[in-house]
Parts: structure tokens; sequence; C-alpha cells
């Protein structure tokens, strides 16, 4: 039996496209400003900070429950409401079962844009609309849940059978069955993956949307930031880090429940 032919080396490809890559992080590097020397130079700064901030402040411990709790809060509201919403954006975005051309094109707009527009931009804005405070957060977490599920939840809908909503359809099924027996059914597992990776990515978000004043430990984390209490704010970020953690090794036994 004649062994298949190695495929030749592409040298010349990848070659090519190292040096391209090469290329476009120097010229990004002096775009931005990289200094290698003068980061060096200031390093004494950073261990300053991590001198100080060690070890951290556990007397501060318990003015973190209220708002440790808050940030689960937002994140557990924009996790649910968002996902729930991310099911229709996601359905009218998937080619095989979206009802036309133009829902399809006018719902992938819609998501673009949706995940354009940072989470940031939402906690400024719905700051700016209901004020300060952490219903700010889940407002902008429920727009950032959408955004990311819709966008993975469509292409697992893009991927299903399509023999079984066509046969649906074929029997007389209008299009609403044809989406709920037909195609959700095979999804539902990855969906359920999607909303527990959001919920870990929303805790983490919450942080950074209570630094706009959007509740939650972020809050209370630049409030110390700005007074240079670093010990307190490794205490902050020890925790956050636990929860993440522990949220994290949930979702995955969650995942692999579900696969």
């Amino acid at each position: 039996m004649i062994a298949p032919a190695r495929p030749k080396p592409r040298y010349a490809f990848w070659g090519g496209i190292t040096l391209a890559l090469v290329a476009m992080t120097a010229w990004s590097a002096k775009g931005v400003g990289v200094d290698f020397i003068g980061m060096l130079c200031n390093i004494g700064g950073g261990k300053r900070l991590l001198v100080e901030s060690f070890p951290p402040d556990f007397g501060f411990l318990p003015r973190l429950f209220k708002p440790f709790l808050e940030t689960l809060q937002i994140a557990l509201i924009g996790s649910v409401i968002g996902g729930i919403l991310a099911i229709p954006v996601a359905v009218l975005a998937a080619r095989p079962v979206s009802p036309n051309g133009l829902v399809w094109f006018l719902d992938r707009n819609f998501m673009n844009i949706m995940r354009t527009l940072p989470d940031l931009f939402w906690a400024m804005l719905f700051a700016t609309a209901v004020g300060f405070g952490p219903l700010a957060g889940a407002l902008a977490l429920t727009v950032f849940t959408v955004a990311v599920i819709s966008k993975l939840f469509s292409e697992s809908i893009e991927a299903i059978d399509t023999n079984l909503p066509e046969a649906i359809r074929a029997a007389g099924g209008n299009w609403i069955e044809m989406v709920r027996f037909g195609a959700l059914p095979q999804v539902w597992p990855q969906y359920a993956s999607y909303l527990m990776y959001a919920f870990e990515l929303n805790v983490r978000s919450s942080m950074v949307l209570g630094l706009v004043g959007a509740g939650g430990l972020g809050m209370i984390l630049e409030s110390q930031r700005s007074n240079f209490e670093y010990e307190r704010v490794s205490l902050i970020i020890l925790v956050v880090l636990v929860a993440v953690l522990a949220i994290e090794q949930l979702s995955g036994a969650i995942r692999r429940r579900l696969a």
C-alpha cells in the first residue's frame, strides 16, 4: 500500500504571515507609544503599589457584603432578562428559521449595532436616564447579554438539522410551531451554556460598570482607589476573584451535565 504523499511545507507562506504580523505589531507599538525603557525605569512605582496593596485589609470585608450582593443581583438580572430577550433576536437572525431576507438583514444589523457599542457606553447612557445606581448597571448588562447571547445562539440555530423544521412546515405547521418544535429543541443545551457564560462575564463586567456609577463593588473599588487605600483595593479584587472562580466552576459543571 502506497503511503499518501506528505504535503510540502509552505515555508514562504508562513514566513510571509509571520513577517506581516511582526511588522503590524511593531507599527502598532509605535503608534501607541510603547516605551520598554520607560517601563523598566518606572518599574519601581509598580513595585511600590504592590507593596502597599499587601496584605489585604480583611477588616474591611464586612463592608463588602452588601455591595457584593448588589453586584451578583446586577449580574443575575442582566443575565436572565437579557437571556430571555436574546431568544427572539437570535431566531430572527438565523437564516434557516428567519421569516424572510428583510427580517434577517434588519435583525443582523441590529445585533451588530448592539455589539459595536461597549457596555460602558450603555452604563453611562442608563445612568443618565435613570440615575446612578444598580438599576443602570442592570439595564446595561441586559443589553450586553442580549448582544452576546443573540450572536452565539443565532449561529447555533444556523447549524441545526433543517429536516425537522421543514417536516413541520410540510405537515401544515406555522412559523411559530416550526421554531418551537423543530428548531429550538435542538439548541437548548447550547443556549443554557451561553447563558451561564454570560453570567460569568456579567459578574466581571459589573465591577467595571461600577466605576461609572452603576452600583455594586465597582463603586467601592473606585472610592478606595481614589483614596489610595490599596490594601482595600486588593481585598475587593480578591473577593471578586474568588466569586468568579466559584461561578466558573459551577457553570462548568452545569455545562458538562448539559453536553
